[in-house]
């Protein structure tokens, strides 16, 4: 199948630990490529001999929702606290006795601290006017579990407010794209993904977002239709079968969606 070069991330390298071949589960070291899909695969291109596609490392779990604790949580900050709120496996004292020990704070304080809760991104129509809106995510400091928050949750993290349990978590944001030409939104909201894995040194950030990099995005084409030849013929005369899509104007055009291949334009069949 042939895939427009834009559509190809090359010549990217993982020293290890980061990705294992799917087939056998074998950590990875070397070069790979990856494709607009969102899959990565062994070799500098996809030209290249003996490919083999590559996974996270991370194991992401069910499909389960994020679950959503109680918003406020009394921390059982001594061990053998005899009222501790939270079920004592979601709950390791002893990591925050040491903490507090070590910051020179008092493991007897239990007063309750807010619990990050989960926040469904929801873009109003001035983002989608903006064609842009900023996500913010958390995730546990010792875990790979990422939590999406909203932007008072993460101003009280990133300022470690004494309302919420900052301690445990890092915060980050993502600038996401929503308008405009559909393979670029792909491209810069995947490109925002990795870069900001990068930043804050965790892998398994696609993963959490299913690599949904048009989350929220609002086509104005006409995607992913099919034509068993009966409807459109190419600019050599030929009847045309497989997959199209229709643009604003109402041109219908090759390809899924426009700039995934070569958009060769298409023109109806009269009855």
């Amino acid at each position: 199948m042939y895939i427009p070069k834009n559509r190809i991330k090359e010549n990217l390298y993982t020293p290890g630990n980061e990705y294992v071949i799917k087939s056998t589960k074998e950590n990875y070291i070397g070069y790979y490529h990856s494709l607009y899909t969102g899959k990565f695969f062994t070799g500098k291109t996809p030209n290249d001999s003996n490919i083999r596609e590559i996974i996270s490392e991370v194991v992401t779990g069910n499909d389960e929702e994020t679950p959503n604790f109680s918003s406020t949580n009394r921390i059982a900050l001594f061990l053998n606290d005899p009222d501790p709120i939270v079920p004592r496996d979601q709950w390791i004292q002893r990591d925050i006795v040491t903490y507090l020990t070590l910051n020179g704070k008092d493991t007897r304080d239990d007063d309750p601290r807010e619990y990050p809760q989960t926040y469904y991104s929801s873009p109003t129509e001035d983002d989608y006017q903006l064609g842009s809106f900023t996500r913010y995510f958390i995730v546990k400091v010792n875990e790979l579990i990422y939590t999406e928050i909203d932007l008072k949750t993460y101003k009280d993290i990133e300022k470690q407010s004494n309302k919420i349990l900052w301690e445990l978590f890092v915060p980050f944001k993502i600038q996401w794209t929503i308008d405009g030409v559909e393979s670029n939104v792909f491209d810069i909201n995947r490109d925002q993904v990795l870069i900001a894995g990068q930043q804050i040194n965790r892998r398994g950030l696609p993963e959490f977002l299913r690599n949904d990099y048009l989350q929220f995005y609002r086509s104005k084409n006409i995607n992913n239709q099919y034509t068993s030849g009966d409807d459109y013929t190419l600019p050599n005369g030929l009847n045309y079968q497989g997959l199209y899509h229709i643009m604003p104007n109402g041109i219908a055009m090759t390809g899924r969606f426009h700039g995934e291949a070569d958009d060769i334009l298409l023109t109806p069949i009269s009855n």
